[in-house]
């Protein structure tokens, strides 16, 4: 045992309650900085840094009869590196006069490489700025505890006009130098303590606490207008530029939840700068309740998406998921469509969000799902997939958090004759992290039934690491902004790599969405993806034109 500890690096001490040294391996030596135990006698150096460990690791621990700890700890080296130890305590007291065994293993660049992943999940990757979720979760905190509020919370949307045509006509790379140089630009034009964030695309969002009044606010958001207004020279080439800002400012509601407060705020910054836009652009727009058209709009739209549930007039098509090591189709994901009858194809953000707004969520589920099923039935009785094939079908919070839920699940499962193994339920981060007790209660069910989970779009949250740890989820579902997209660096494979081999450490399959490229599909496999899916494999398709084999680039 010994012999392995020392090849494996582990730092091992055996030690008598008493304090007294039993048993120091080489590499417990090496990091005390000693040659032999003799260096490590009372009052020396390494006896010090011996007993800096000890003093890090809980009191009770040696307090009980059979005690075991596992934390880390923190220890810097004689050259000056910081490092951070994992330790396993194991305290045996009983017979004689006891035993300790600390077992210290240098988990510093993991450390370092969990940190940045933590770290690259907050941030938008373009402009290092907080992304949405990163933003909206801060913003929920703070409207969460109003007493505590100094002032008022204002919301200010920045939106770069004409920005699609920067991008049309010199490229994608200046346009994403604009972008850079915008979030650069308002971080210093504005308040310390104010928190700028890229929303996507050409958004910016200014989060500013403690603004006394609306003329306080106006002030605020026409600064940040006028930092991103006029010329900007982005390598060779000279832009004049101009944006649409939108301002919202808290109200205190005792009946939306702190999160459905900061996304109403943010909503309500969005719409005051599209009525910027729409004016000309250039322009500072203030919320106000004639701008709730709309939410009129969006209103007709959830009743025309009922009656199409109702009708059963939605359409849904299936992206294969393909195997890394086989190369075959092992699995289909269910993507709803809505063709409406006046405006055409409907942005399924759109109309699920939507859906989620109006409480036709549930409907629309239950309608994907049962479809989703039958198909599958169907090309099982057809020989077109095989008996292991599995069905990913994406589920909302609201359906979590539906007590019926599950009971609903299994009995499709059952009338479909499909086994519940077969079947992935896709969710994001926040209903999985959710702290109701139905969600919860709904998701140990799923589990217990054999139905599997999968965390959607990994990587875009604030607390994505939290899925893994405090979850149990089944498949991870790498986002296509952390899939390796062509011009990734050999800092951003490395942490793919790291956020694979951290999944297989906890038994969960890791899927790569959003597979564009040839030389990216290369990077995903020698990173040791499981499963990639993307348009370069399998576009999606309707159930009687699904075909589930590779394209000549596989």
């Amino acid at each position: 045992m010994h012999v392995a500890l020392d090849h494996d690096g582990t730092a091992v001490a055996l030690l008598g309650l008493d304090g007294s040294i039993r048993h120091l391996n080489r590499p417990m030596l090496d990091l005390l900085s000693a040659s032999t135990l003799a260096d490590v006698a009372a009052g020396s150096p390494a006896a010090g840094v011996l007993r800096s460990f000890l003093d890090q690791l809980p009191s009770d621990v040696f307090r009980g009869r059979h005690n075991t700890w596992n934390g880390h700890i923190d220890h810097r080296a004689r050259s000056g590196r910081q490092m951070v130890l994992r330790a396993t305590v194991s305290v045996d007291s009983m017979t004689g006069p006891g035993d300790v065994a600390l077992l210290l293993h240098d988990v510093t660049e993991a450390q370092a490489e969990r940190s940045e992943l933590v770290r690259r999940a907050a941030r938008d990757r373009l402009t290092g700025l907080v992304n949405r979720p990163t933003v909206l979760d801060r913003l929920a905190r703070t409207l969460s505890s109003p007493s505590d509020l100094v002032g008022y919370v204002a919301a200010i949307l920045v939106d770069i006009d004409n920005f699609a045509h920067i991008n049309e006509v010199f490229g994608q790379q200046v346009g994403d130098q604009v972008l850079v140089a915008c979030g650069r630009r308002l971080v210093d034009a504005l308040r310390p303590d104010d928190e700028v964030a890229r929303l996507g695309g050409d958004e910016f969002l200014v989060v500013a606490h403690g603004v006394n009044d609306s003329v306080a606010a106006v002030e605020l958001a026409e600064r940040a207008g006028r930092a991103l207004t006029g010329r900007l020279r982005v390598g060779e080439v000279d832009l004049d530029l101009s944006v649409s800002v939108g301002l919202a400012v808290s109200e205190h509601s005792n009946d939306l939840a702190p999160d459905q407060v900061a996304s109403q705020l943010v909503g309500n910054a969005e719409t005051a700068s599209t009525d910027a836009k729409q004016n000309g652009g250039g322009r500072c727009s203030v919320f106000t309740s004639q701008m709730r058209s709309t939410a009129r709009e969006r209103a007709e739209l959830a009743v025309e998406l009922s009656r199409s549930i109702a009708a059963g007039a939605l359409e849904i098509e299936y992206q294969p998921i393909y195997s890394a090591v086989s190369r075959g189709a092992v699995a289909a994901e269910a993507l709803v469509r809505w063709n409406h009858p006046t405006r055409g194809g409907i942005d399924p953000a759109t109309f699920i969000a939507v859906a989620e707004e109006a409480g036709s969520i549930g409907r629309l589920g239950d309608l994907v799902l049962d479809r989703a099923l039958a198909d599958v039935s169907g090309w099982l009785r057809d020989g077109r997939v095989g008996h292991d094939f599995v069905l990913h079908v994406n589920v909302s919070r609201t359906q979590l958090a539906s007590p019926s839920y599950v009971g609903s699940v299994a009995a499709r499962l059952s009338a479909h004759g499909i086994e519940p193994r077969r079947l992935v339920l896709e969710a994001r981060e926040t209903p999985l992290l959710s702290s109701q007790t139905g969600v919860v209660r709904t998701i140990r069910a799923l589990r217990r039934l054999g139905v599997r989970l999968a965390i959607d779009d990994f990587g875009t949250g604030a607390r994505s690491l939290a899925v893994l740890t405090d979850v149990g989820v089944d498949v991870l579902k790498l986002d296509g902004s952390l899939a390796l997209p062509s011009g990734s660096s050999l800092a951003e494979i490395r942490i793919v790599r790291a956020v694979v081999a951290l999944a297989h450490a906890l038994d969960i399959d890791v899927v790569a969405e959003r597979v564009d490229g040839a030389e990216q599909l290369e990077r995903l496999q020698a990173a040791g993806c499981d499963m990639l899916q993307g348009n370069l494999l399998g576009v999606p398709s309707q159930s009687d034109d699904a075909r589930f084999h590779p394209t000549a680039l596989w």
